[in-house]
């Protein structure tokens, strides 16, 4: 009986021992924050906001933008993406003619939450990089502060040294 007592006791001891196994998912770093903010969505009477980040990975120039999430629910991607994207996006447009939000969805590669796209026309909205454009419904025009305000954060960044 005391040899099975003392098995058990091993069978036990080897099936407490923590695992020490690779994990699929990516590690993630943490990101320097920038600036933060909430914006109104864009349709008409909506009381709903939509969060967002701008900030960088420690000791890296690039500069990320990301949504937080809805205060009404609506799913979208929280997933970090550059800045610089969409204000090539918005560098392409012409002052005068009028855009959708679906120029954003090439960010999130046409997949993801239907959402995307609309919230963050709305964050470019807050932050007056675009205005809406009268003669379309949901439409947009840059208000050609972008670049400026892109420049603006960019001096933010911590330089980064080339020497050791």
């Amino acid at each position: 009986m005391n040899s099975k007592t003392n098995k058990q006791a091993a069978s036990q001891q080897t099936n407490t021992q923590p695992e020490n196994k690779a994990s699929d998912k990516p590690i993630l770093s943490a990101k320097v924050i920038l600036t933060s903010g909430v914006a109104m969505l864009l349709s008409p009477g909506s009381t709903t906001t939509v969060g967002y980040e701008i900030g960088h990975e420690p000791e890296q120039t690039e500069l990320l933008i990301r949504l937080t999430g809805s205060s009404g629910g609506g799913l979208c991607s929280k997933e970090w993406f550059g800045l610089a994207q969409v204000v090539d996006l918005l560098n392409e447009q012409q002052s005068d003619k009028a855009f959708t939000s679906g120029l954003f969805k090439v960010i999130w590669h046409f997949k993801g939450s239907s959402n995307n796209a609309g919230f963050l026309a709305a964050v470019l909205r807050h932050l007056e990089l675009t205005k809406a454009a009268p003669e379309v419904r949901f439409g947009h025009l840059i208000t050609g502060k972008h670049t400026e305000w892109f420049e603006s954060l960019k001096a933010k960044l911590p330089k980064v040294s080339t020497t050791n």
